[in-house]
């Protein structure tokens, strides 16, 4: 039996079949839909329900308790029980960012710490390649695998920045590294997610970023600050020690340039001689900003750190209708080819 899937808001409206769930019914259907790993994690096909009933296919990993219970839902894994209404909210362009294949050449590629390589994808010639900042894209690996990066420049027409970390166990990773060719051509897909920041609101943001979770915040930020918002911006990234912190004269810069923009390293392993933030950085945040009505909160890193952040927000007063976040896991990490 299938199931009609309502979009509030909008005269548009879509069927889905028995078994399937709504956002692999939607994309049949050619709605552009948000979407990332389709398997639960990452959370950017979350959408409210504001009607009707749903079932999970399997527990949906990416939502917390108190996301559920105001009404959230994860498309990637929800099984309509009845006709739905949902909440979709996108940006007015979404047909435009479409997630697609294309080419790009590997231009660049520089250590920007120790265990942080920084690479510089340059897109063809002539190819209109859009995308938020904060999105990522898959790069399409030759075994069939994928691995996500979140971009770390915002659009320029010509190139993408990505922060790949390097660990042992990171079979790409250590390809880039260390055999990659220069000016290797690498295939991607996207731009993938729903991590942007809402433009419509005005409210002051707070970012909280993990180790390379610094890459899509980077590319936010310098698009905000480039376009000069009068929104008050305040970010605090979390690294283990000083010699994680590959971006700090740039965000140091940054804050001294614009009054509208702080910014809080937190080291949880601190060197001796540090005397800033440390322990963990969502318990700092906290210590700053006890209490969280009214603020936009945007949330990237380690599975693990954006739990713990979500947790802490919501109990804090946050709305969870501003919260935003891009749970990856390090670089070794790979989603399987997804259909």
């Amino acid at each position: 039996m299938s199931h009609q899937v309502y979009l509030a808001d909008t005269p548009q409206s879509f069927p889905v079949d028995a078994g399937e769930t709504i956002l692999g019914a939607g994309l049949r259907h050619g709605f552009a839909l948000p979407f990332g790993c389709q398997s639960g994690g990452c959370g950017s096909c979350r959408v409210r329900l504001q009607q009707g009933s749903i079932t999970h296919r399997a527990p949906p990993p990416a939502l917390s308790s108190a996301e559920r219970a105001a009404g959230y839902i994860l498309m990637c894994l929800a099984q309509p029980d009845s006709d739905l209404v949902i909440e979709l909210h996108q940006p007015a362009d979404i047909d435009s960012l479409r997630p697609r294949q294309l080419p790009v050449r590997v231009q660049q590629k520089t250590w920007l710490a120790h265990d942080v390589l920084g690479l510089t994808l340059k897109l063809p010639r002539g190819e209109a390649f859009r995308y938020l900042p904060g999105q990522y894209i898959d790069l399409l690996i030759d075994d069939g695998r994928r691995r996500s990066f979140s971009v770390a420049n915002r659009p320029n027409g010509e190139t993408l920045e990505l922060h790949v970390r390097v660990t042992p166990e990171g079979r790409f990773a250590n390809w880039a590294a260390n055999v990659m060719p220069e000016r290797a051509i690498l295939r991607l897909e996207g731009p993938l997610g729903a991590f942007y920041v809402r433009e419509e609101s005005a409210r002051d943001i707070l970012m909280m970023a993990g180790g390379t979770g610094i890459a899509p915040i980077h590319a936010m930020l310098e698009d905000l600050l480039a376009r000069q918002t009068p929104r008050a911006i305040a970010l605090y990234w979390g690294v283990r020690a000083r010699r994680d912190l590959y971006l700090d004269a740039q965000l140091s810069a940054w804050a001294a340039a614009h009054p509208q923009f702080r910014y809080t390293p937190v080291l949880s392993e601190a060197d001796a001689d540090w005397t800033g933030a440390q322990g963990l950085v969502h318990e700092v945040l906290l210590a700053a900003h006890p209490q969280l009505a009214g603020t936009e909160v945007y949330l990237s890193g380690p599975p693990v750190m954006v739990r713990a952040g979500k947790d802490a927000f919501l109990a804090a007063g946050l709305d969870a209708d501003h919260l935003f976040y891009d749970s990856f896991d390090y670089a070794f990490e790979t989603w399987p080819t997804l259909g």
